[in-house]
């Protein structure tokens, strides 16, 4: 920081300098991360890119170590759900799903809450009792931990920890009935038919 920045540029109450987090594979803890994410969205009123802007001013409110944790937390859960039956559900809900389209999904998912997320681990046919999908317009909600650390401190977020890029789970095809057979609710719901 510059000496005109010292002298002119209004301070951001939100900026912190202070025991910067170099970088760690700490995971926050889970009950904080769901009441971080249950509050987001119920200040959002449903509206994905207000749960966004609430997120961000939720993780402000933090120190960058939680926003850290907050994002290894965040890349952990996605990686868990790197599966091709979330894979699967993510097509079908939207008629499709390119590799950039699954990692926006599977952020979306964590976005909609423990309960929901927790369900769909159980049986991935769970997310057709969803009401609303956003229309498959899912992006924005796994940038906003970098967009608040870079907020917080001026720096980029620090590497974290390295999300699972294994996927596991069976193949499908998309021809045929494959997808129609394997999640008739989801398909009876979404499906292309």
């Amino acid at each position: 920081m510059g000496i005109f920045d010292k002298l002119f540029v209004k301070k951001d109450p939100n900026f912190q300098t202070e025991g910067l987090s170099q970088n760690s594979e700490q995971l926050m803890d889970s009950e904080m991360f769901w009441e971080m994410i249950s509050i987001s969205k119920a200040n959002s009123s449903g509206d994905y890119e207000q749960q966004q802007l609430e997120l961000k001013k939720e993780l402000l409110k933090r120190s960058a170590t939680d926003i850290l944790e907050f994002d290894n937390k965040f890349r952990t859960l996605r990686g868990e759900i790197y599966d091709w039956n979330f894979w699967a559900a993510a097509y079908i809900i939207n008629g499709g799903c390119s590799d950039d389209c699954f990692s926006d999904f599977r952020g979306w998912l964590i976005g909609q809450g423990k309960a929901v997320f927790e369900g769909a681990i159980q049986n991935v046919e769970n997310l057709a009792e969803l009401k609303d999908t956003n229309d498959g317009d899912w992006e924005g909600l796994s940038y906003v931990p970098s967009e608040a650390y870079e907020q917080k401190t001026r720096k980029d977020l620090p590497a974290g920890i390295r999300e699972n890029f294994e996927i596991t789970g069976e193949e499908w095809s998309e021809d045929g009935d494959d997808l129609k057979n394997k999640f008739p609710k989801l398909w009876e719901k979404f499906g292309l038919e």
